[in-house]
């Protein structure tokens, strides 16, 4: 009976110390990467008006890099010179409007960008009103009613503020429009909550942001003379921790499986959009795009509306989303 024991006793230890060998192998063969120790992480500078396309592609580049780990810097546009000017830091740069991107190569910070192939999509402006469109909103001229409460951006911050400026001039009502001012948001999700919240009569914000608010806004496609059609630029930048990776990531952004994304979140991706000089629109390039996304703001207030790829194009997503949404208290 002592010497079954004893045998028992040291069958247990010899399972023991296999056990422990096996963990040492598993251990010694792990990639370093796959423990957080070898990881390499690029660091993007963006607009917040481009949060959830580039939320999804960082999903799939991380999918086909798992050695490379992508941390966004997410903020206004007009605040990413002077962050990048005092912490010379960064990997890439997407803002929200070439401009700021060329004001970033002026001072040296960008490298190697081509402003005929580094356009992976663009911003298309829209009005958006609260639900109901109470002020009854149909056209650009409306904001400059007296009473209709507006919602402006301010361009020292905010890209849609330049455009907010460009487009009121162009129809010769920037006066009255800035009488008209309720608002001077800092970033462009303050104008989608204003309307949300009905504390503006009506906005123009880029297609990108409309597409976040379908249930509570109503959208209604600018005409083609006021449309403005923004560049959205990707780059990357002199003091890169990894250029290699950062080259890398910067062509997928580039690709058609990239560009597939954008459109799921409402950007337009055609790269023959016809503008003018201020980038105003000049054809009907963009009208299917505004349509689908009429559409969808339609679709999610009424689930009897059919979704399909003829009614919401690329948008199907994006409204059984937003359909599928419960509010608290609902």
């Amino acid at each position: 009976m002592r010497f079954n024991n004893t045998a028992s006793c040291r069958k247990g230890s010899a399972m023991k110390r296999n056990i422990y060998c096996l963990l040492f192998c598993a251990l010694l063969f792990t990639p370093l990467h796959a423990m957080g120790g070898n990881q390499k992480e690029l660091l993007f500078h963006a607009g917040v008006g481009q949060r959830s396309s580039l939320n999804e592609i960082k999903q799939e580049w991380e999918k086909k890099h798992p050695d490379q780990k992508v941390n966004f810097s997410y903020k206004g546009s007009g605040y990413f010179i002077a962050d990048i000017t005092r912490s010379r830091q960064g990997d890439l740069f997407m803002p929200g409007e070439e401009f700021y991107l060329l004001q970033a190569e002026e001072r040296g910070f960008v490298e190697n960008y081509n402003p005929k192939t580094d356009i992976p999509a663009y911003f298309v402006t829209v009005i958006i009103t609260p639900k109901g469109n109470p002020a009854n909103i149909t056209k650009i001229e409306d904001f400059a009613r007296p009473g209709v409460r507006v919602g402006l951006g301010n361009p020292k911050s905010c890209a849609v503020g330049i455009w907010h400026e460009k487009t009121f001039k162009k129809a010769g009502i920037w006066k009255e429009v800035q009488k008209n001012a309720v608002l001077s948001a800092k970033c462009i999700p303050e104008l989608g909550n204003a309307a949300q919240h009905r504390a503006i009569d009506a906005t123009i914000v880029w297609s990108t942001t409309a597409v976040l608010y379908l249930r509570d806004v109503e959208i209604i496609p600018i005409e083609q003379k006021y449309r403005g059609v923004i560049r959205l630029p990707v780059a990357t930048l002199k003091f890169a921790r990894y250029k290699h990776e950062a080259e890398q990531l910067k062509n997928f952004i580039l690709s058609d499986e990239a560009r597939h994304i954008f459109h799921k979140h409402a950007y337009s991706v055609d790269p023959n959009i016809a503008v003018d000089k201020q980038g105003f629109c000049l054809d009907n390039t963009t009208d299917q795009d505004m349509k689908h996304l009429v559409n969808a703001a339609t679709a999610v207030k009424d689930e009897r509306y059919p979704v399909n790829a003829k009614t919401v194009g690329d948008l199907i997503g994006e409204v059984k989303r937003q359909r599928k949404t419960v509010r608290s208290g609902s």
